[in-house]
């Protein structure tokens, strides 16, 4: 419970600095004037815009997860139909994607 406590004390501090870092920067005014201003020690507003846009930037990388297809064993009792075109021949297997269809069988058109 306690670690929870820290997680949103952490995700409570991070918004509130993002929320002063957002105010200076539309102020108008220099980091160092209005640091002084509002009582904001600068090396302390540095290191947070610092963390803030490191955070911000690991959100924009990429993110890659591997996806496996299903396996579908070749067997003859999954086919669902056979097709067979000037001497060449595709076994449609029931499940099929309707794009693999319309691919398969424009092909076999061309032939």
């Amino acid at each position: 419970m306690e670690n929870g406590l820290q997680t949103l004390n952490g995700q409570q501090k991070l918004a509130e600095w993002a929320t002063r870092i957002a105010e200076c920067r539309n102020s108008g005014q220099s980091v160092l004037s209005w640091c002084k201003e509002n009582g904001v020690c600068t090396q302390t507003y540095y290191k947070w815009q610092r963390r803030l846009f490191e955070m911000a930037k690991k959100q924009q990388e990429p993110q890659f997860a591997e996806i496996s297809p299903p396996i579908v064993e070749n067997r003859t009792d999954n086919i669902s139909i056979t097709v067979q075109v000037a001497g060449v021949e595709a076994k449609i297997h029931a499940g099929a994607d309707i794009a693999t269809v319309e691919a398969v069988l424009r092909i076999l058109k061309l032939c």
